[in-house]
């Protein structure tokens, strides 16, 4: 299976924005090789802002988006030369609109199967912040999305480890194929990782008289983790491979910042999740954790997007 054939980049001309290229043409390269000789569309997309004057004279502001595509086409061209893997094809586009908007456009008329995109690259005058930039994307585009956050300190696919969060839920496991995918054309370890809840104390007034809760709330904590166990065993035994491993922790605060912890410790470089999965008797929403996530890890994330209903 080939998941990503179409991969854009969206580019502002900044080095930031420019961090994303790198691990693009690591993938697009990687499902080259998967694909049998067909070539991967790596698409480097420049977004010109409309000139923000002159509805007084039509001619003049028809003379500056020209001169504001040529500049980016002329960017884009340079930028694409250097991009060379076989069997990928680089393509170079230049639209005029409003950022997010123009690219999610464009994913959805060119078929795009990826993007991926730094989070804070700035550019020209109007100095439009590509973080707000790429939430927005990662929020309405047809497709997967990597972002990559200014603040990520470990390139791609450098310690050939990505982590996979499951909840348990369908949903949360659609990300489970795109990421054995990638991992098996980089040559990549995958950890699926359970989050389970630990005991949590009951205020005293609550303990019923005559009971040993401590205890109770212990096996039940044990109970919880024994189930995460059971399912990820299931999952792994349903995916023979040697870099599959899965793991579970406990913890007593937030999910998201449990996942960002063990990505930290184990030296994660890619984490994989599915965006709106939902599982479990608290009913925590895969989308809010898969956010926060992103917004804490110190690595690349991967956004797998739910079917829209």
């Amino acid at each position: 299976m080939v998941p990503f054939r179409t991969i854009l980049v969206p580019l502002d001309g900044s080095p930031l924005a420019e961090k994303a290229l790198s691990p693009a043409l690591r993938i697009a390269a990687a499902m080259a090789g998967r694909a049998g000789g067909e070539k991967v569309r790596l698409v480097l997309l420049r977004v010109v802002g409309q000139v923000a004057l002159v509805a007084a004279d039509p001619m003049l502001y028809d003379e500056l988006m020209r001169m504001g595509i040529d500049e980016a086409q002329a960017y884009l061209r340079t930028t694409a030369a250097a991009q060379v893997a076989a069997n990928v094809t680089v393509e170079a586009q230049a639209v005029s609109g409003s950022p997010a908007d123009a690219i999610v456009h464009f994913a959805e008329e060119q078929g795009v199967d990826l993007i991926v995109m730094s989070s804070h690259g700035r550019t020209g005058s109007s100095r439009w912040v590509y973080g707000s930039v790429a939430e927005k994307v990662m929020h309405h585009a047809p497709c997967a999305t990597v972002i990559i956050r200014a603040h990520v300190a470990v390139e791609m696919f450098h310690n050939r480890k990505i982590l996979l969060p499951l909840d348990g839920s369908p949903l949360a496991e659609r990300a489970l194929a795109p990421a054995l995918a990638i991992a098996d054309a980089v040559q990549s370890d995958v950890t699926l990782l359970r989050v389970a809840p630990a005991r949590e104390p009951l205020p005293e007034a609550m303990l019923p008289a005559g009971e040993d809760v401590g205890a109770a709330l212990d096996a039940a904590a044990a109970q919880e983790r024994a189930a995460a166990e059971t399912y990820l065993q299931q999952v792994y035994s349903g995916h023979p491979n040697e870099h599959l491993f899965f793991d579970v922790v406990t913890t007593e605060g937030d999910i998201a910042d449990a996942i960002v912890s063990y990505a930290d410790e184990k030296h994660i470089d890619l984490i994989v999740m599915s965006s709106h999965g939902r599982s479990g008797i608290g009913r925590w929403l895969h989308g809010s954790v898969a956010e926060k996530v992103l917004r804490g890890a110190d690595c690349a994330t991967l956004i797998i997007r739910s079917p829209r209903g």
